[in-house]
C-alpha cells in the first residue's frame, strides 16, 4: 500500500510539476482529517491539487 501511494505522489508530483513530498503531506493531513475511502481522498487531493495550479496561475498573471 505504501509503495503504490508513493508511485502516485511521484506520478501527481511529476503531472502537476510539484515536490513529491508536498503531495505525501497532502495525503498524510487528508488522511488524518477526512478519515474516509481512499477515492474520497484522491478526489479532495486533485481538487488542492488544482487550487494550487490555480494559484500558481494567478500569482504569475499578477507579476
Amino acid at each position: 500500500m505504501i509503495t503504490g501511494q508513493l508511485e502516485r505522489a511521484f506520478q501527481l508530483a511529476e503531472k502537476h510539476k510539484l515536490d513529491v513530498n508536498t503531495i505525501l503531506e497532502l495525503n498524510k493531513v487528508i488522511a488524518k482529517e477526512v478519515n474516509s475511502s481512499p477515492k474520497l481522498e484522491e478526489k479532495i487531493l486533485l481538487q488542492i491539487i488544482q487550487l494550487l495550479e490555480n494559484n500558481k496561475t494567478i500569482l504569475r498573471e499578477a507579476t
